[in-house]
């Protein structure tokens, strides 16, 4: 089982407990753990494709490369129904669905995360939770459906080098 895939059964353990109803702070770890689910199965995917005949160590390394923040305006730019340049240039007029729903749910787990973690205020329903579950399990179904296709290649390469994209050389 992958790192992505202990995260995302983490997750529903913490929502389905069968032992009791989860709290208010289960909730909360459900939804982090739900992001770094989808966090940890694109980088790991990246880390094959820019290295793939390296060490586990090196390549535990690698995935260490993506931010958090960098990677959420990158998913903007794989959302729109027609993409702007460079990607218009480099994938066509749009993402494929799949990837689509990979970005979106991406910045909307990364948004939750958030929220669940440093907004003490956030009101954070079982149902909300079971809402992102299941979108993160359609997500992570998406990518590696798409994942060694040259369209997932660019996202990974401008995941990590999207200020590169614009030069000419």
């Amino acid at each position: 089982m992958t790192f992505a895939e202990e995260m995302l059964k983490h997750a529903v353990e913490l929502l389905y407990d069968p032992a009791k109803q989860p709290g208010d702070i289960q909730l909360r770890r459900a939804v982090s753990a739900l992001y770094y689910a989808l966090f940890h199965d694109i980088n790991a995917s990246a880390a094959r494709l820019v290295a793939p005949n390296v060490s586990l160590q090196t390549n535990h390394r690698i995935q260490r490369w993506f931010e958090h923040a960098e990677m959420k305006k990158v998913c903007w730019r794989f959302v729109p129904p027609k993409l702007d340049q460079p990607l218009l240039s480099l994938i066509g007029e749009t993402a494929s669905p799949d990837l689509r729903n990979v970005a979106r749910t991406f910045i909307k787990l990364q948004d939750a995360r958030h929220s669940a973690d440093y907004d003490l205020g956030y009101n954070l329903t079982f149902e909300d939770a079971g809402q992102l579950l299941a979108e993160t399990a359609i997500a992570m179904g998406a990518w590696n459906s798409i994942q060694n296709s040259a369209e997932a290649n660019i996202f990974i390469l401008s995941l990590l080098m999207w200020k590169n994209w614009d030069k000419e050389r």
